[in-house]
């Protein structure tokens, strides 16, 4: 039988606010582990909630002391989501493993074994009473409660440290990804202490799950600030340790502050009786070619010959300043590029070859006819081969015009749609004029980088010319299509490379988009003249936006930077 109780109506409150949450946060569980704990946290927050209102509106003792004993597979879900929740955000590469966190299984089988065998032992609650009107639950705890409890609090310190640890590494832009769980997680803390510390006697009343409200009222806050950990930064350090590239941080005197292991291996490999340990020891004299790009003025960059490990490298260098603008030392980037120099010697002689071929097929009769013909081909489908920009490494304009050509009539009368982006980086011209080429080409290669990871299989992303980018969306529609075109302006906008005196140069993107409907004749040139004249309307409008193709685009209108 149940009773009025008015003190459950919190509970159910916030057993309500808590699956609402969770239902929020589901569709997004697959970006990264932080939310899928996330989602664990509030289930458990809700099953707790939701219980101890059922168990309060009991009128016999029998009934209250079964769902309060119920409460703690909730409360060990919950305990556990934001343990792991707090390791996906402290680290970005974490992902949950039940080989290698089985122990978080251990506890709440603990537990839930002792409460289901409580009557026999009485060792996790001492006894039960009903006090007040309506009758309350009081319980008295036993010794495995307070096993439970303690292990909670160290469960959940361990959160909050790795939660601060984070907040105080990363950027201010991802701070507060990290503070806010803390901040919701602080209001239940403080109301399980008075529950349990504060107000031992008389009628309980856990005042935990009453207090998630002020978490389910954190979690609202962090959808309406974007304070999700849907995004969430990668420990730089993280990326410098997996790149191919060497990467070396030198003194002014020559000496090795830090590198990766692929610099490590490069030093070895060079200087097969190096020390142990190379940090703090100066350059190595067999690879002392390292110290010829070092500038104190700016950056460096040469290919050298390390004859000791028989290898060529690329190395870049830039200078390391203090807050005067004192050089302190220099990172040096070195690539091995010994086979890809073998290989343009290689090309270079049999393109030499060929054209002395070439020549001597001119001079001889006409029985070297043939072979002249033969050395031609090889010719052209060599430079056919040449679809790729040498600076972003993006397809170029002869790839894309093949593309358009050749493919997308086929799947307009197949019945597909075909969208179109043409793109251009805003004020390029102003970057180029203020901070020189060399920053330019940095910031068309940083916009490359940024585009390419949402193009799918099957669509194109090429250099069109200039700072000009164009992606072609074979079977997408104009709402899926403009969707992702502001999915990567807003990606473009986050590009920043160094400019020249230590600043940061960072631009924006404007984008045209038109979209041709399935069974649709349209030509090539119709196609990247709407798009253009879209993306001049995104200029003219302002700069750093999507514009669709429409009735008020115009075909020709003036370039704007």
């Amino acid at each position: 039988m149940l009773q009025w109780q008015p003190l459950a109506l919190p509970f159910v409150a916030a057993a309500i606010a808590s699956l609402l949450a969770a239902r929020m946060v589901w569709r997004r569980r697959q970006e990264t582990p932080a939310i899928a704990a996330l989602v664990v946290t509030m289930l458990g927050l809700a099953q707790w909630s939701g219980t101890t209102a059922i168990g309060m509106s009991g009128t016999t003792l029998r009934m209250q002391a079964f769902f309060l004993d119920g409460i703690y597979p909730g409360v060990c879900a919950a305990v556990a989501g934001i343990f792991c929740h707090a390791q996906a955000m402290a680290d970005r590469r974490w992902t949950w493993s039940p080989r290698r966190y089985w122990w978080l299984f251990v506890e709440p089988v603990f537990i839930v074994v002792s409460v289901a065998t409580n009557p026999w032992h009485h060792l996790f609650r001492d006894g039960y009473q009903l006090v007040g009107e309506p009758a309350g639950l009081r319980s008295i705890p036993g010794p495995l409660f307070w096993i439970h409890t303690y292990y909670s609090y160290a469960l959940l310190g361990a959160a909050a440290f790795l939660l601060l640890r984070g907040a105080w590494r990363a950027s201010p832009v991802h701070r507060r990804r990290f503070v806010w769980p803390v901040l919701g997680g602080l209001f239940p803390a403080v109301g399980n202490v008075l529950s349990v510390w504060i107000m031992p006697h008389g009628r309980s009343v856990d005042l935990t799950s009453i207090f998630f409200l002020a978490t389910a009222g954190a979690f609202w806050w962090a959808l309406q600030r974007s304070a999700l950990p849907d995004v969430l930064p990668v420990a730089f350090g993280h990326v410098v340790e997996t790149i191919d590239d060497a990467v070396l941080v030198v003194d002014r005197r020559h000496r090795i502050v830090q590198l990766n292991p692929a610099a490590e291996a490069l030093l070895r490999r060079a200087v097969p009786d190096a020390p142990r340990q190379l940090v703090g020891e100066e350059l190595p004299e067999p690879v002392a070619e390292l110290r010829l790009p070092l500038d104190e003025a700016g950056r460096g960059q040469r290919v050298l010959r390390l004859a000791a490990a028989e290898v060529d490298v690329d190395v870049r260098t830039a200078p390391l300043t203090d807050a005067r603008g004192i050089c302190i030392g220099w990172v040096l980037v070195a690539r091995d590029v010994t086979e890809s120099l073998r290989l343009r010697r290689a090309m270079e002689h049999q393109q030499a070859e060929l054209e002395r071929q070439r020549a001597e097929a001119v001079a001889a009769n006409g029985a070297l006819h043939q072979q002249l013909e033969l050395v031609e081909r090889l010719r052209r489908e060599l430079a056919e081969q040449a679809t790729r920009d040498p600076l972003t490494g993006l397809f170029n304009r002869r790839k894309l015009v093949d593309v358009l050509q050749r493919e997308v009539p086929e799947r307009l009368a197949a019945g597909d749609p075909v969208s179109l982006l043409m793109m251009d980086v805003d004020r390029f011209k102003g970057v180029n004029d203020t901070h020189g080429h060399a920053v330019g080409d940095a910031v068309l290669i940083r916009m490359a980088q940024a585009l390419s990871p949402g193009v799918r299989p099957r669509e194109l992303l090429a250099r069109y010319g200039g700072e000009e980018f164009v992606i072609v969306l074979p079977g997408v529609g104009a709402a899926e299509a403009r969707e992702r075109a502001e999915e990567w302006r807003a990606r473009c906008a986050l590009v920043e490379v160094d400019g020249a005196a230590g600043t940061k140069v960072s631009t924006t993107m404007s984008i045209g988009l038109v979209t041709a409907d399935g069974g649709a004749v349209v030509r090539v040139e119709e196609l990247l003249a709407a798009a253009d004249a879209a993306l001049y309307e995104a200029k003219a409008g302002g700069r750093d936006r999507v514009v669709t193709a429409g009735p008020r685009s115009r075909a020709q209108q003036p370039a704007i930077a």
